[in-house]
C-alpha cells in the first residue's frame, strides 16, 4: 500500500512540475520567438495601417489560459493621419491561439486609447469602413482568421471626430462592451476573411 502511494505522489509530482514548466517555458518561448519588427511590417501589409508597438509579453496562467501583452501600440493611415493609439492591451485568449490562428477572446483590456474617426469628405465616410475588404490574413500564414468575441473594456478612452472644419473629442474614463455587443459590431463589418463565431 505504501508503495502505491509513494508511486502515485511521484507521478503527481512529475506532472505538477510539467505543469510549472509549461506555465514557464512557452510565454518565454513564445516571447524569444516574437519579433516585434516584423510584425509590424505583417499588420502593414495586412491592414495597410502603419503599426509601432513598444513591446510586447506572454504570460500562462494555472488555467491554461494565455495572457498577450501589447504596449503602447500607435497605427497610422498612409498618409500619416492618426488612426488608432493604445497604451496598453491585454488579451486573454486560448493557451495554442498564436500557432492555431483561432483566437477565443475570453477578455481583452485596453488602457489610455485614442481612436481618431477620420472622415472622407464631402462622402463622410470613415476611412476603417474600408478595412473590412483590405485585410489579408495571409500575412500571418492563414487562410482567414477565426474570431470567437469576448468582453471588452476600454479604460480612458478618447475618440476624435476629425474631417476638414471640423473636429470634436468624446472622452470616457470607462467603456465596457459585453460578448455580444463585440460580436454584432464585428458581424455588421462583414470582414472578408475574418469567420466571428
Amino acid at each position: 500500500m505504501k508503495e502505491h502511494r509513494n508511486a502515485i505522489l511521484i507521478l503527481i509530482s512529475v506532472i505538477l512540475f510539467i505543469y510549472a514548466g509549461l506555465l514557464s517555458i512557452y510565454p518565454a518561448f513564445l516571447k524569444s520567438t516574437f519579433n516585434v519588427t516584423k510584425f509590424e511590417e505583417k499588420v502593414y501589409r495586412a491592414t495597410s495601417l502603419v503599426t509601432t508597438i513598444d513591446s510586447v509579453d506572454f504570460k500562462v496562467k494555472p488555467n491554461f489560459d494565455l495572457y498577450i501583452y501589447l504596449y503602447k501600440w500607435s497605427s497610422k493611415y498612409v498618409d500619416d493621419q492618426d488612426c488608432f493609439d493604445a497604451g496598453y492591451i491585454e488579451i486573454t485568449t486560448g493557451l495554442f491561439a498564436p500557432i492555431t490562428k483561432k483566437f477565443k477572446i475570453k477578455n481583452m483590456t485596453l488602457k489610455n486609447v485614442v481612436f481618431s474617426n477620420q472622415l472622407l469628405m464631402p462622402e463622410n465616410v470613415n476611412k476603417l469602413s474600408y478595412l473590412p475588404e483590405a485585410i489579408n490574413p495571409g500575412e500571418f500564414g492563414a487562410k482567414k482568421f477565426v474570431v470567437t468575441p469576448g468582453p471588452v473594456t476600454v479604460k480612458n478612452f478618447t475618440i476624435k471626430y476629425i474631417a476638414p472644419n471640423y473636429y470634436k473629442e468624446n472622452k470616457r474614463n470607462l467603456v465596457e462592451y459585453s460578448k455580444n455587443d463585440v460580436k454584432e459590431f464585428l458581424q455588421k463589418r462583414n470582414f472578408k476573411r475574418v469567420e466571428i463565431k
